[in-house]
């Protein structure tokens, strides 16, 4: 199996449904693929701590400790004479979760399926549409590529409680990013802004909004072998202000992120990804640690 047959397979491991928790830290999201690919991924999530950076609902001092699997489809395709991927991913999580509303505490134990998330991307440099068999012709070079996940409100949510698996609401995030290359080791940098649609039946009246919360990150990622690297993660978030009806509820200071991807190849069709991930600075909260391993299927 050639190296780059490997680098597809290890690429395309899905893991954004992790991104609620970790603020998207999702390396080699904008290198280059072969078109007519499909990928099946499965994963599992661990995650515990205060995650008040980007909650999906007002309150304070928020605490969660969340686990259970996802599943996520993706497809690579041509888009204008370039490589692009398709991928929609949903999961099922159970939660304890604490927090102080309205100088209230409030505590749920409580499990559902999450809001279904898709995202496109397209890369419009350095990506020109190719088949398996040109593919692996070709060395890996820079590419530049844009993004758009939007994330639809199906998740389980009642509105009796303040803390729900789901959103109820959208959010679409625009994102572009570079993938740059230079012997075993790759740069991997993007920027993007997560907006939100208003929540209008919070605790059954009460209209919850958020400021966009923008996200700069990056990767440094190295190749141990073929189908197998190791990549450091760091990003970093800002905005997010909340209001209930109006009145501002909480004020998002700048925070810090990061992590440590690994994956490997098992075969031509198989892979396996780890991840772990933690807030670095205790601004406003952010002290939330992410675990979660997951695998991938290759399909043409």
């Amino acid at each position: 199996m050639s190296n780059n047959i490997k680098r597809i397979i290890v690429a395309c491991l899905l893991l954004q449904c992790t991104s609620s928790f970790s603020q998207e830290l999702d390396p080699r999201s904008y290198i280059d693929l072969p078109i007519g690919q499909n990928f099946f991924g499965a994963l599992y999530i661990y995650t515990e701590g205060d995650v008040y950076t980007s909650p999906d609902v007002p309150v304070e001092d928020l605490t969660l400790e969340i686990d259970g699997p996802a599943i996520a489809y993706a497809r690579t395709f041509e888009l204008f004479g370039n490589a692009s991927k398709f991928d929609i991913n949903v999961g099922q999580a159970c939660s304890h979760g604490e927090a102080i509303y309205l100088g209230e505490d409030a505590t749920r134990d409580y499990c559902g399926i999450t809001d279904t998330r898709v995202r496109l991307n397209y890369n419009f440099y350095g990506a020109k549409a190719k088949t398996m068999k040109e593919f692996v012709k070709q060395p890996k070079g820079i590419v530049i590529g844009g993004s758009l996940q939007v994330s639809a409100p199906t998740g389980q949510y009642d509105d009796k409680y303040i803390l729900n698996i789901g959103a109820n609401r959208w959010f679409f995030k625009p994102e572009i990013g570079t993938s740059i290359p230079f012997g075993s080791w790759e740069l991997d940098l993007s920027v993007s802004a997560k907006i939100s649609t208003d929540n209008n039946d919070l605790q059954g009246s009460k209209k919850f909004e958020q400021d966009p919360i923008y996200n700069v990150q990056s990767h440094l990622i190295y190749d141990i072998g073929p189908g197998q690297w190791i990549s450091l993660n760091g990003n970093y978030f800002w905005g997010g202000d909340t209001f209930v009806d109006g009145r501002q509820t909480a004020n998002k200071a700048e925070n810090y992120r990061a992590g440590i991807t690994y994956s490997k190849a098992l075969n031509s069709q198989h892979s396996i990804k780890f991840l772990a991930n933690k807030g670095v600075t205790t601004n406003r909260g952010n002290d939330s640690v992410v675990y979660a391993v997951a695998w991938a299927y290759r399909w043409d």
